[in-house]
């Protein structure tokens, strides 16, 4: 299944709704920076690019009148939420189709790490990522030492399917049928350290809290 296909799926979006900005919107950024934006990031752009709940629930994809270039030459269309981390494309790379995604903690923009091998692949990730933040409509998470034991991890890795090669950064992203996301956030080492899930659908919702017996500091039925 083509990712953005996996996003309207998870986030049940209308396939026929305007989600994106239009071609001579893309053509006036272009022209601006003189450039032509790599085929996967204006593809995005053009389909799911002004979808508040997809691009800005948590982490933020950067409008076409804020997309820029770092003084190192990274053309920047991604931020976290504070802004502590930002993310672009090498424009060396800008030629590729999908060229790979590089992000930054450093306040001078100057060391970059690889994020992504894929521009798909990353928005995917911060889809997912956004998705289980608040994006989705049904969301739960954990950072509970109660929460975390082996056999509670154990329950989300054997219960649902890994989807590999997608993020590099201390992220693991599950998932059976692009209907809910559950995303393991885990230390250098690789333990876990939190669990979050996501869904749009209240009997998935449902079916994970019956799968997942946690305590969980946050989940949205409390609130309701």
């Amino acid at each position: 299944m083509h990712y953005l296909q996996i996003i309207h799926k998870l986030y049940n979006l209308p396939e026929d709704a305007n989600h994106g900005y239009t071609a001579a919107e893309i053509a006036a950024l272009e022209a601006r920076l003189q450039l032509q934006l790599p085929a996967a990031l204006r593809q995005y752009y053009l389909a799911i690019g002004k979808n508040k709940m997809v691009n800005d629930s948590f982490n933020r994809l950067t409008s076409l009148g804020e997309i820029g270039f770092s003084e190192d030459d990274h053309l920047i269309f991604y931020e976290e939420n504070q802004a502590v981390v930002l993310w672009g494309i090498a424009k060396a790379d800008l030629a590729l189709p999908d060229p790979p995604v590089f992000g930054t903690y450093d306040s001078a923009r100057q060391e970059w790490f690889t994020d992504a091998d894929t521009t798909e692949h990353f928005l995917l990730s911060m889809a997912w990522w956004n998705g289980a933040l608040g994006g989705l409509p049904y969301t739960a998470f954990t950072d509970l030492e109660e929460d975390l034991t082996p056999e509670h991890i154990a329950a989300v890795t054997t219960n649902w399917q890994e989807q590999t090669g997608i993020s590099n950064q201390l992220l693991r992203f599950f998932t059976n049928d692009y209907e809910d996301i559950l995303v393991l956030t885990t230390e250098q080492n690789g333990q876990a350290n939190g669990v979050y899930i996501g869904t749009s659908l209240k009997e998935k919702y449902k079916a994970i809290m019956d799968t997942l017996h946690m305590e969980w500091s946050y989940r949205i039925d409390r609130d309701e």
